[in-house]
């Protein structure tokens, strides 16, 4: 596989957001200046002295700087950023994420993202700092100037359960917020259900109506061919987490084709369209028939 200087520097700058270091400490560990530093996540790396400095400072291998073997990221912001990176140069994202891939989520999400952050972290000002990092880099992720086209699949069981608890940080919520939040949890739903029902170009989502194994996952094939499957430990629905977890990105063939294989899977067994959107609806109506209960 041919090692692309280019890539090495995006991997770069993902290490770095995640690894809460400042870009001037990067560039003196280094032994470059900032605007050098600048240059390299830019326009890539081949020297060999800076790729060694480079895998020493991050604890991983020389061989995951060059891409031929896995990625590794232990930060939410590293992660996202390494997605952010990759769906700029993609053609196509296959996403099971929960409540849905962030791409497809309503302009609400991400304030009310960080509200939830804010109130599972509150009390712990080093994990509220690198959720605030991964945040900017969600922003990032919606605002890229080019979106591929975007398979999300969902799953019937778990919206439900989103709709019951809401979107919430903690559980310890007073009541009156445990509604607003279900109130929040609502809009995201409807907002699956009108994607199902108008089908804009670029984006497909497909209804599960049993939940898969569990574990997060996006396939992404970019122009060049080269197909990533990227896993996630983070959640970026209710009880939200974004600082603890390792997560992966790698091109490894036997890897790729087995949740290629999932995903053809998965998606086979999806409602779209329709149909889709009219279980969301009644799921919709029933828990809301629920909450107005005695």
């Amino acid at each position: 596989m041919a090692i692309d200087p280019r890539q090495i520097g995006e991997r770069l700058r993902a290490w770095r957001l995640g690894s809460g270091l400042s870009p001037e400490e990067v560039a003196g560990r280094l032994g470059i200046s900032r605007a050098g530093l600048y240059k390299y996540e830019k326009d890539g790396i081949t020297r060999l002295d800076l790729l060694e400095a480079m895998a020493e400072m991050f604890g991983v291998s020389l061989a995951a700087v060059l891409g031929i073997e896995v990625e590794h990221f232990s930060t939410g912001a590293a992660f996202f950023e390494r997605m952010r990176q990759l769906e700029a140069e993609a053609e196509h994202v296959v996403a099971y994420f929960e409540p849905v891939s962030i791409l497809l989520t309503s302009s609400s999400y991400l304030a009310r993202l960080d509200i939830m952050l804010r109130e599972s972290l509150a009390g712990d000002a080093e994990a509220l700092a690198a959720a605030e990092t991964a945040l900017e880099v969600l922003k990032q992720r919606r605002l890229t100037g080019r979106t591929p086209v975007v398979s999300s699949m969902v799953a019937l069981p778990q919206l439900a359960q989103l709709l019951r608890t809401g979107l919430v940080g903690r559980d310890d919520m007073p009541r009156e917020v445990q509604a607003e939040r279900r109130g929040w949890a609502r809009e995201e739903v409807e907002n699956l259900a009108r994607l199902l029902e108008t089908s804009p170009i670029g984006v497909q989502v497909g209804l599960l109506e049993a939940a898969p194994p569990s574990g997060t996952f996006q396939l992404v094939r970019l122009r060049s061919g080269r197909t990533l499957a990227c896993i996630s430990p983070f959640r970026l629905a209710d009880h939200p987490n974004v600082t603890f977890g390792i997560a992966t990105v790698t091109a490894e063939p036997a890897t790729v084709s087995l949740y290629e294989r999932l995903a053809k899977q998965l998606w086979a067994r999806a409602l779209q369209g329709p149909s889709a959107a009219a279980l969301l609806r009644d799921l919709l109506r029933k828990t809301g028939q629920a909450a107005d209960s005695p």
